[in-house]
């Protein structure tokens, strides 16, 4: 009975749905949903820290951010940040959001992760310019690569965007806006570290 209990209430498996410039996308179902949970994950050269920087200056977001237009930080300490965003979205209303992100960091194991959710009564009142996304949940987790000399980075991110986009939509369009968002925050890595958080393998 136990093992069927278990069985009945774990997770559905990850599919895989692309394998293109070295990142890797995967998607699952979300029960009473008809959106995709999507992950992405890569590998670096660059040591976790240095990946971590990056993600963690999200002022410096709409410098390099694929589609983000604007972003408010309405509050930060040293472990959560509040931001208020908005996102171009072709051929269709561009979205507003809300995020509470809060980091996790052990060094010693080199392991560092994000956690967000969509908080919107922490930020401004929808307006009429944007549609406001309802859902948004997910972590970035970068961690030491087997080999120890560069990164294996994962995204995780569950996305309702409101609105009328039929699902497929939706599901497409994420599916390739992972891939591009993890692919933008390692370029902006590796341009802007200096050589103390590089591998020793890139030396």
């Amino acid at each position: 009975m136990a093992l069927l209990v278990a069985g009945a209430t774990a997770a559905p498996e990850w599919e895989k749905v692309s394998d293109k410039g070295g990142v890797v996308v995967e998607r699952r179902p979300v029960p009473g949903s008809s959106i995709y949970e999507v992950r992405a994950t890569a590998q670096s050269s660059l040591l976790p820290a240095a990946i971590f920087e990056t993600l963690w200056k999200h002022r410096e977001y709409p410098e390099f951010v694929p589609h983000l237009k604007r972003l408010d930080v309405l509050s930060e300490d040293d472990d959560e940040h509040v931001t208020y965003e908005q996102v171009t979205v072709p051929l269709l209303t561009d979205r507003d959001y809300v995020v509470r992100l809060r980091k996790h960091v052990d060094p010693g194991a080199q392991r560092y992760e994000i956690q967000f959710n969509s908080t919107n009564d922490a930020g401004p009142p929808p307006d009429r310019q944007h549609v406001r996304v309802q859902r948004i949940k997910g972590s970035w987790l970068v961690v030491p690569s087997v080999d120890g000399k560069g990164s294996i980075v994962r995204y995780d991110v569950l996305t309702e965007p409101g609105g009328s986009i039929p699902a497929w939509i939706t599901n497409r369009a994420q599916r390739e806006a992972v891939a591009a968002l993890v692919h933008a925050v390692l370029k902006r890595a590796q341009d802007s570290i200096g050589p103390e958080l590089r591998s020793s393998s890139s030396r």
